[in-house]
């Protein structure tokens, strides 16, 4: 009998039902909208070069969709022999920033590297750096993931590391996000749960006790639980935020036509450009933001299901998460639910360290996509590290 031939098998998604598809077009349509806002957003910054911010943003939106491609062409495989090196540089990185005289000062934070008129902050590459060595490491340890030593307080040392160093520079907001995502992706590897709600109860209260002892931290909290009472003080942006939203109503002033941004609404081309989306375009603007970011999650959702190891759908699944989490939080500030953390708006919110970060994040759940589509190799072939 003659032997049948057999396809290759084939992992991920194909076609129209391909959720790297979708992904593209949420990311798109949340830049273009965050050009589009931008303008006006910004338009009190300089009068008399009001183009100024639209160039910078589109200047980064060109970098990231350049380095994306480069990405999108990086073997990620090869790529894990370097992950300890590229913790070491985020490492370094962070702690370089902290020296008066080489990292700079933006809005109270030491976080940033300057280059002329432009910076980076480091922090925000930080993130992929240790998405990557969390990826890595939970694929060498697969079978101890759930053990206390290997699977939970050395991947916990190594996230204390980098969120201790970013809390130094006072970029709270930068610490939490990381924060969440590692304890995501925790539990994603497998982590025992308990550790996990064990070392949260335990973290919240050395938190609580340094907000204790801040009295502008401390003001900020208070505040956020009775904003009308501090609508003056620690509340002021929050609450202008919401004046923008019951201003723009259903329909919006109409795109250029906003207020709030020329007098009253402090960081609204950044942190609260959320807002100002309410008050031009709407309640069907911002609904349509919030449907926006939920297809871009669910889409990735459905693509990590697909992954074929424990490293790539970690690395993906960070990814993912970091871009969710960080939008989940903006919007939950700029509403009132949440208090202020300083968190710009991914993909809408002008910054070009952010935007960066978030398109790499992009790029490389495009790239696990166009990897898991490769025929799968012969077993004679294969050279796993992990199940």
């Amino acid at each position: 009998m003659a032997k049948r031939k057999t396809k290759a098998a084939h992992t991920g998604h194909h076609g129209v039902l391909n959720p790297a598809v979708a992904i593209v077009v949420c990311v798109f349509a949340l830049a273009m909208l965050g050009v589009s806002v931008l303008f006006s957003a910004s338009l009190p910054i300089d009068i008399n070069n009001p183009y100024q911010i639209i160039e910078k943003q589109m200047m980064w939106m060109g970098i990231t969709f350049v380095s994306g491609l480069m990405v999108l062409k990086v073997n990620l495989e090869w790529a894990r022999k370097f992950v300890w090196v590229g913790y070491a540089i985020c490492v370094a990185g962070l702690v370089l920033v902290l020296i008066p005289g080489i990292g700079s000062v933006i809005n109270g934070s030491r976080s940033w590297f300057r280059f002329g008129p432009f910076g980076l902050q480091i922090a925000e590459f930080a993130k992929i750096g240790l998405i990557f060595f969390l990826a890595h490491y939970f694929s060498l340890i697969r079978k101890e993931s759930g053990t206390f030593w290997k699977g939970f307080v050395v991947p916990c040392l190594a996230i204390g590391l980098v969120v201790g160093l970013i809390m130094m520079q006072t970029d709270l907001g930068t610490a939490l996000i990381i924060s969440m995502v590692s304890f995501c992706v925790l539990y994603l590897a497998g982590t025992n749960v308990f550790y996990l709600v064990g070392s949260a109860i335990a973290g919240t209260i050395p938190v609580l006790f340094l907000i204790s002892k801040d009295p502008e931290r401390l003001s900020r909290l208070t505040a956020f639980l009775d904003m009308e009472g501090n609508k003056s003080g620690d509340s002021y942006q929050v609450w202008q935020a919401i004046l923008a939203f019951g201003a723009g109503g259903i329909d919006g002033v109409g795109s250029g036509n906003g207020r709030q941004q020329l007098k009253s609404l402090p960081e609204a081309h950044t942190d609260f450009i959320f807002a100002i989306v309410g008050e031009e375009l709407g309640l069907i603007a911002t609904m349509t933001v919030v449907l926006v970011f939920m297809g871009l999650f669910l889409a990735g959702v459905s693509h990590v299901r697909k992954a074929p190891n424990t490293y790539q759908f970690l690395l993906a699944s960070g990814c993912l998460l970091t871009i969710s989490i960080q939008a989940l939080v903006n919007l939950g500030v700029v509403t009132g639910s949440l208090p202020t953390t300083g968190l710009p708006l991914p993909f809408i919110s002008y910054g070009g360290s952010n935007f960066l970060v978030m398109g790499l994040c992009v790029a490389l759940i495009l790239n696990t996509s166009f990897a898991w589509k490769s025929p799968a190799l012969n077993d004679s072939k294969r050279k796993l590290k992990e199940i």
